[in-house]
């Protein structure tokens, strides 16, 4: 009466929690299994043995007996490092430590029990691993130390980076724009399919954007505890992805306290100019350039062999400097001076008011067949108020301003003058920023009621607030594809997890 009584307040209060939010969670993807077969020195199975297994981080047990064919298993747990022990009557008892468990995995321990008393204990270390026989998905698991110890590259340490040591991927590489792709996610294509066929989930919750073109949130490698990559023969629970089934688990919290403190930087003090990147009175300055990459990240015990926490902080602050090198109009094009380019064999004037709308059929005023000769005369008399010389057939390569549209010439207005040089081209140089400060964290709860029943929440959140420097101020102008002012993103993703039955 007791355990129903427990068992229907938990789905009460599973209940109320999913009624909040509905999640996609999946069984594998967030747990695995692990299992195995008891024998004894001649190869005989051993049935109805104890088998009992703790979580080293958490101290956690949980506990099962061996079948008439030996076999034992234990699904759906959460992913660790565990210690395997066996016992039974007449034999000595059994015990693997260190055996590690990822999601979306099925880790088998076969244990050869000795006869004895059952007060002795075999201990066995560095076990050879034996092959995968138990699933016929092809994965391969990222952990952490492989985020530690291996250059990350792209863009803000993403994870993804490391999808280059699953066979079968190309490099990532990043799509979109700043605004569009604050997250700075990266895109990889699996086994010849396209991108938007690989499938992203962070615990078992889809983290994709439009069917898998982006992802919503991209954790900090120094909160992840494991990737788990999946590139064919995938479980049914996997039913969208004709690619890769990608699985991030975040860390947890242990009965003891762990975390960490740490920052890249990167500055411009150290880097060099471009070619281009000089004028008249000498080289320009650099750009400015400050990437400040910081956090941490805490975990521990809220209630030891019970309740555990961990928290990650991470802070973004990156300033990029830009050098743009353009082609502006000269002083004496602004006045309708047209005499350089002419000269120089590389532009034909035509009067704008006649011919076509589409421009067919335009009258020439200015030739480079002939510099200086006005091939039209007196239109409507604007050509020879202002330069009489037009009546003698040469008006100087002068294009009247009256003849200039005067929406044009406001715009003309506000484009700043060349800076560098006197030539028709590259003679505009300027240094511009781009400006992102992102902040994110992540929040992980796991409680513990039993060795049967448990409750995991992770609750992660991240502002984005990239600035774009327009090159000409508030006429914006030509670099960056066109993006430039201020934008704002902000993405969530939260999971709540109840296993309110036997898991075993």
């Amino acid at each position: 009466m007791v355990r129903k009584t427990r068992a229907c307040v938990l789905l009460t209060f599973a209940a109320c929690v999913l009624s909040i939010s509905t999640v996609q969670l999946f069984g594998q993807a967030v747990n695995g299994t692990l299992l195995g077969t008891l024998t004894d020195s001649s190869g005989a199975v051993v049935p109805a043995a104890q088998v009992t297994i703790t979580e080293q981080g958490t101290g956690i047990p949980h506990a099962t007996q061996s079948n008439a064919s030996g076999n034992y298993v234990f699904p759906n747990l959460p992913p660790g490092t565990y210690t395997v022990a066996a016992e039974a009557h007449g034999f000595k008892k059994e015990s693997r430590p260190d055996v590690r468990l990822d999601v979306n995995s099925s880790v088998r321990v076969d244990m050869v029990m000795q006869p004895g008393a059952v007060t002795e204990t075999v201990e066995v270390t560095g076990a050879v691993p034996l092959l995968k026989t138990d699933r016929a998905d092809v994965s391969q698991s990222i952990e952490t130390q492989q985020m530690q110890q291996l250059p990350i590259g792209g863009a803000n340490r993403n994870f993804q980076s490391l999808l280059t040591l699953v066979p079968g991927t190309v490099k990532p590489h990043r799509d979109h724009s700043e605004f569009f792709n604050a997250q700075d996610t990266l895109s990889t294509e699996v086994n010849g399919q396209s991108r938007e066929f690989n499938q992203l989930a962070i615990e078992g919750v889809s983290d994709d954007e439009r069917t898998g073109l982006l992802q919503i949130y991209v954790p900090p490698s120094e909160a992840i505890e494991t990737v788990d990559v999946t590139t064919s023969n995938y479980a049914a629970e996997f039913g969208r992805a004709g690619g890769a089934v990608t699985n991030v688990i975040l860390k947890s919290g242990s009965n003891n306290f762990h975390g960490s403190l740490y920052e890249y930087n990167r500055v411009s003090a150290l880097q060099a100019r471009t070619y281009f990147q000089r004028t008249a009175a000498g080289p320009s300055p650099i750009a400015r350039t400050t990437f400040n990459y910081y956090g941490g990240t805490i975990g521990g015990p809220i209630i030891k062999d019970k309740t555990f926490f961990f928290f990650d902080l991470l802070r973004i602050d990156d300033i990029r400097g830009q050098f743009q090198l353009a082609t502006l109009p000269t002083d004496a094009f602004r006045n309708g001076d047209v005499t350089a380019a002419i000269t120089a064999g590389k532009a034909n004037i035509y009067d704008p008011f006649t011919g076509a709308a589409n421009g067919t059929g335009r009258q020439q005023i200015f030739s480079t067949s002939a510099p200086g000769v006005a091939t039209i005369q007196g239109r409507n008399g604007l050509v020879d108020a202002f330069n009489p010389a037009c009546k003698a057939g040469t008006c100087n390569n002068i294009v009247p301003l009256a003849l200039m549209d005067p929406i044009s010439l406001k715009i003309l207005a506000l484009v700043p003058h060349v800076n560098s040089g006197t030539g028709l081209s590259n003679n505009y140089q300027q240094n511009t920023q781009f400006r992102k400060n992102s902040t994110s964290f992540d929040t992980k709860i796991d409680h513990n009621f039993s060795q049967k029943d448990r409750l995991a929440f992770r609750f992660s959140r991240a502002v984005q607030n990239p600035f774009q420097q327009p090159v000409f101020g508030l006429a914006g102008g030509f670099a960056n594809g066109g993006f430039q002012g201020q934008g704002n993103q902000n993405q969530r993703s939260w999971k709540y997890l109840a296993a309110l039955w036997p898991a075993h």
